[in-house]
């Protein structure tokens, strides 16, 4: 199991440090990555994307307004979520890392098949034998982000609603 420390020598100069050409190549690769990851030049069209909090519900979204708000909200918070878990395993967390390589001749649509696919009956635990702590991260962290972001409720599991496992992860066939 790899640390969620990074390694010693994968230390890299913070961006305070960097001298400010670094600053502003680092800024025009993160713009680039967004428009990589298919969103527009334009803002998500929204008073409040610089805010993080959305005024209009995902569902109610064009779609470039989702296109938007994945790569002005949704990616930065979950690069930062992943590599917070684990900056090694994550390093190269990219759009392909939740919506696969084929993301744009699938429309970038969830689930995935390529995320690990969970069995319809014992979820959880099946998951949790898989692996503990990556489930535990899923459950405490990923989960309820991802909800926030998508305006929608966590997954209850009395009422079979909102966002849960299944929102990104395919199910196991049978």
């Amino acid at each position: 199991m790899k640390s969620i420390m990074p390694s010693p020598h994968s230390q890299a100069r913070s961006p305070r440090t960097a001298p400010p050409v670094w600053r502003t190549l680092a800024a025009g690769a993160l713009w680039l990555g967004g428009l990589a990851c298919g969103g527009s030049t334009q803002s998500a069209q929204d008073p409040a994307a610089g805010s993080g909090k959305s005024e209009l519900q995902w569902k109610d979204k064009t779609r470039e307004q989702r296109m938007d708000w994945m790569g002005l909200q949704v990616f930065p918070k979950m690069k930062g979520v992943f590599t917070e878990f684990d900056a090694d395993r994550f390093s190269g967390f990219a759009c392909q890392t939740c919506h696969g390589e084929d993301m744009e001749m699938v429309d970038f649509k969830m689930p995935t098949k390529k995320l690990y696919a969970l069995p319809r009956k014992d979820v959880l635990k099946s998951a949790r034998e898989y692996d503990a702590k990556v489930t535990d991260f899923m459950l405490g962290t990923v989960m309820p982000k991802m909800a926030d972001l998508l305006d929608m409720p966590p997954y209850d599991s009395e009422t079979k609603s909102g966002f849960g496992c299944f929102g990104c992860h395919p199910m196991e066939s049978e």
